[in-house]
């Protein structure tokens, strides 16, 4: 005899879930992942969530930001970025399911929540610090910064000068009101409707069915779609407008590089020559007394082996300085598919539209500070990457002074030598890593005079032994960011930032858990 069940769907659908998350607990291992991120949204000050949501009670109340900050970083931390996929691990993944109590989450809910809180989750970065510091992993005596070029969601192709993108505004404009005017013609619309039509806060066309035959609802997708390239045109404008002579700013300081490799390669021959033919005298003195001379024969100066090596290098730096001073940019170019993307070289890879990433960590790999820099040259990116670090320290209420901060030869440059930085010692090699670092041994350098007093600093030998942990700090933080999101970024605009934060972000978290599970006791 089967008892019949007392209670309406609503309340045995609750009491099934009840038990699936029960068992749930069961199945999964104490350390499982989506149990540390559910403890670790639970240390989060989520106020500035809060504050985005009103406060009256109207509307449909909205998820528990601990909860979505959970889950969030817990798809990330598998690897799973965009919000359709976030969406299906409420259904298919245990861990999932368990931290949002069974609820489906659809990916408009997700992706809204990423666009609307992009600034509060940039601030989840301080907090994971105030997490990190009691574990011993925010230890900021030692600090290191790197960049490196990561793929941008945008189109070559779609890089343009301004007289070219001002063309494209013009042309749009003409087409979108052409289509709007028949669109309205179709749709049998009142005159006056274009005031309330096309005049939202977003300068989208409204969203709700509007009546009229197939051809109107036609017409009113391709008003959709114009709107859409309009709006992204000037975006991409204004991008412009708010970065000017960026290019040509970058070629005069690629000039003056390769000038200066020049002049040190022309003094380097110049010497290479005098020494070879001082070693020519004395070896024609010595034959002529009868007497031998040690080292490689040679007949005349410009077959010494040191002054061929010399001229070499004089003719490749004059090569490229020439070819950089017939290249002087007329115009600045912006992308419109997404403005702060660059066209920039890959390491193993042709040029693309990239973004030049920069991190800032400590030991132990733990990230201090991210953000990008729209510029394929580091050096101007040195003085906002310590002070976006000592932001989030201060933020996140760790005092320390950042001690010693390392950061390799792109970023040599005089200016940020001599800026007032929140730190103790700026160490920047003033040669290529393998040479400053001595694992390559020789004679040539590309120091500049002026870095004398930083190369100077560097010989010191507490300084010395300091700078070789710098690729040991700051290298392998970009393997593990890649190995576990890839080297390719999903996000366009501001919204790149919020990508960057959320994969540092999930990131600390994994060191503060793993840190936590090596204290525990058995």
């Amino acid at each position: 005899m089967v008892r019949a069940y007392v209670g309406s769907a609503q309340e045995r659908q609750f009491e099934f879930e009840l038990s699936l998350l029960m068992k749930a607990r069961d199945v999964l291992p104490a350390d499982h992942e989506a149990f540390m991120f559910i403890e670790m949204a639970e240390q989060f000050d989520v106020s500035a969530f809060r504050a985005f949501y009103r406060a009256d009670g109207r509307g449909r109340p909205p998820y528990d930001p601990r909860m979505m900050v959970a889950l969030i970083m817990y798809c990330r931390s598998k690897g799973i970025t965009s919000g359709e996929n976030v969406a299906k691990a409420c259904v298919d993944d245990l861990g999932a399911r368990l931290i949002t109590g069974n609820a489906y989450i659809d990916r408009t809910t997700v992706d809204r929540f990423i666009i609307n809180h992009r600034v509060a989750l940039q601030g989840l970065l301080p907090q994971t610090l105030r997490l990190g510091y009691p574990e011993g992993l925010v230890d900021v005596s030692v600090v290191a910064g790197d960049g490196t070029y990561m793929l941008a969601n945008a189109a070559m192709g779609a890089t343009i000068d301004e007289p070219g993108l001002l063309a494209q505004i013009a042309d749009l404009e003409q087409q979108l009101a052409a289509a709007e005017a028949t669109w309205l013609e179709h749709a049998a619309v009142d005159t006056e409707a274009p005031a309330t039509l096309f005049t939202d806060a977003d300068d989208n066309p409204p969203r709700r069915p509007i009546p009229g035959d197939a051809k109107a609802a036609k017409t009113r997708q391709r008003v959709c779609t114009l709107t859409g390239m309009l709006r992204s045109r000037r975006a991409a404008l204004d991008h412009l407008h708010a970065h000017p002579n960026t290019e040509l700013v970058e070629w005069a300081e690629k000039l003056q590089r390769d000038q200066d490799r020049v002049q040190n390669c022309t003094e380097r021959l110049a010497k290479a020559r005098t020494e070879a033919q001082t070693k020519l005298d004395r070896r024609k003195l010595a034959e002529a007394n009868g007497k031998g001379f040690p080292g490689t024969k040679f007949e005349s100066v410009n077959e010494n082996s040191r002054v061929k090596q010399a001229s070499k290098s004089l003719a490749t730096a004059t090569a490229r300085a020439d070819a950089t001073a017939a290249n002087r940019p007329t115009t600045t170019r912006v992308n419109t598919t997404d403005p702060t993307s660059r066209i920039m070289p890959g390491k193993n890879a042709g040029f693309d539209q990239r973004h030049n990433v920069q991190a800032l960590a400590c030991k132990n790999q733990f990230v201090i500070a991210i953000t990008t820099h729209d510029s394929p040259n580091d050096k101007r990116a040195l003085i906002n990457l310590i002070l976006q670090g000592r932001a989030n320290l201060d933020a996140a209420g760790i005092n320390d002074l950042i001690g010693k901060a390392l950061f390799d030869n792109g970023y040599a440059s005089e200016a940020n030598f001599t800026a007032e930085l929140p730190i103790g010692r700026l160490l920047v090699a003033v040669e290529k890593e393998a040479r400053q670092t001595q694992r390559l041994r020789d004679d040539t350098s590309t120091a500049a005079k002026t870095w004398d007093d930083m190369a100077t600093r560097l010989a010191e030998p507490e300084n010395h032994t300091a700078y070789k942990q710098r690729g040991a700090i700051i290298e392998p933080l970009f393997a593990q960011l890649f190995t576990r999101f890839g080297r390719n970024l999903n996000a366009r605009g501001d919204n790149v930032n919020t990508e960057l934060h959320l994969w540092a972000v999930t990131h600390n978290l994994l060191k503060i858990s793993r840190r936590r599970k090596k204290r525990r006791p058995d």
